[in-house]
């Protein structure tokens, strides 16, 4: 029944498996950790890289005369270079249509329509330019993953401060209206000032410190007004910068408290900070001893707390978007966090499951049951470990999957946003 839930889902929501050539060009297209894969994405960078240069070159007018038929023939050699690598991403990807409507697929797709539309319409050829933007996958090849894990905290980061930043931006607007309707009037139109709008433009050039000079003020007062807007303008920039930062350092402290270990400390090197997990030491590999720390007492709101942590360390690593899940569930209570991520450290999955049976009745154990495979479904690409890491828990809660069919069905209805697009 899960099955036939899952194969209903939206695309997204479901993974899937590859065999054969499939997973063999997937490997190489699409990842960078095999030795053919790091040479494809090499070739391909310098492919790029090299048609870009065409493209330049071929903007010279005094080129452009003289070699037009070898960069029309030349330009065309990538175009059908990168038309057959689209069609093999496309064919060997599990998702092809997710990988149509990505950013990188949309950005694939148009590096190669304006050759084909050129033919039609000649002014489209330069937008060959925006093959550029295939340059992105440059930080895949080169292992730069901690770069792309940090951008995407930080735009959560700006996600999250969006609120506070929108009422800055309303305040800071309202303040330019008010301060350049009141230059207007100090300054009037013999001064450069001839409309409130010329007068607004004024104040924000003023208050954002970049002050073209195309316009300024003559009159003392006038000089007052603009004096002032500098100062302000300099403590402004802080604002959105705070705001952007205070996010951060929340994210991280959650981050921080889920990847902490324990003090476990080797008795031969003495490093300290192994999982109670850990049979031998991480930096000299010595056998550990015996772990002896102490859980916290499980209770029904660290046994829902912890089920959301082993879920997001499922798979061994923790997304921004599950940080943000989490956080959202226990309602940003940091206490509970701290101590449901210790019981984790010091327990594994088995003897968790175990003491859920003891202090969850069956209601409980269902609402942790619907919070997880919500949290599974809200993401881009639910991984096996996680409906493996599910099931185990269905399992332990004595559901069967014919008992869970309903809420497999209302979970995924909840998910799909694919229902209103029209």
């Amino acid at each position: 029944m899960k099955e036939e839930i899952l194969t209903d889902l939206p695309d997204g929501h479901h993974p899937s498996t590859l065999s054969g050539w499939r997973l063999k060009w997937y490997t190489v297209i699409f990842e960078a950790d095999t030795k053919a894969g790091k040479r494809f994405d090499v070739l391909l960078i310098w492919a790029i890289l090299l048609s870009l240069v065409v493209i330049m070159l071929d903007s010279v007018k005094p080129l452009h005369s003289e070699y037009e038929n070898l960069f029309s023939v030349v330009e065309w050699g990538f175009t059908v270079l990168f038309t057959a690598e689209y069609l093999a991403r496309l064919a060997c990807s599990p998702h092809p249509l997710r990988y149509a409507k990505s950013f990188l697929g949309v950005i694939d797709l148009i590096s190669i329509l304006p050759s084909y539309i050129a033919l039609f319409v000649p002014e489209a050829y330069v937008l060959l330019d925006v093959r550029i933007l295939r340059l992105l996958r440059l930080f895949r090849i080169l292992k730069m993953t901690g770069y792309v894990d940090e951008l995407q905290w930080l735009m959560m980061a700006v996600a999250d401060s969006r609120r506070k930043i929108s009422v800055f931006i309303a305040i800071i607007f309202t303040l330019v209206v008010i301060l350049g309707s009141l230059l207007y009037v100090v300054e009037g139109p013999e001064n450069g000032f001839s409309s409130v709008p010329i007068s607004i433009y004024w104040a924000i050039t003023t208050i954002t410190t970049v002050g073209f000079g195309d316009i300024t003020p003559h009159t003392d007062f006038g000089r007052l007004i603009a004096s002032m807007m500098m100062m302000f303008g300099w403590g402004i920039l802080a604002v959105p910068t705070g705001i952007v930062s205070a996010e951060m350092i929340a994210q991280r402290a959650v981050r921080k408290t889920l990847s902490e270990t324990t003090t476990r400390t080797c008795h031969a090197c003495t490093t300290e900070g192994h999982s109670a997990e850990a049979k031998f030491c991480l930096h000299c590999g010595e056998q550990l001893t015996e772990y002896f720390g102490e859980a916290p007492e499980l209770s029904p709101r660290i046994a829902f707390a912890a089920a959301l942590i082993y879920m997001i360390n499922a798979d061994g690593k923790i997304e921004p978007h599950e940080i943000s899940r989490l956080v959202t569930a226990l309602k940003n209570d940091r206490e509970l966090l701290e101590i449901a991520n210790r019981y984790t450290k010091l327990n594994s999955i088995d003897e968790f499951l175990v003491n859920c049976l003891r202090v969850l009745d069956k209601d409980q154990q269902l609402s942790v049951l619907v919070n997880l495979y919500d949290a599974i479904l809200s993401t881009r690409e639910p991984v096996s470990q996680e409906l493996e890491l599910f099931d185990r828990f269905m399992h332990t809660f004595e559901y069967n999957e014919q008992q869970f069919a309903p809420y497999f069905h209302s979970i995924a209805v909840k998910n799909n946003r694919a229902l209103f697009r029209h």
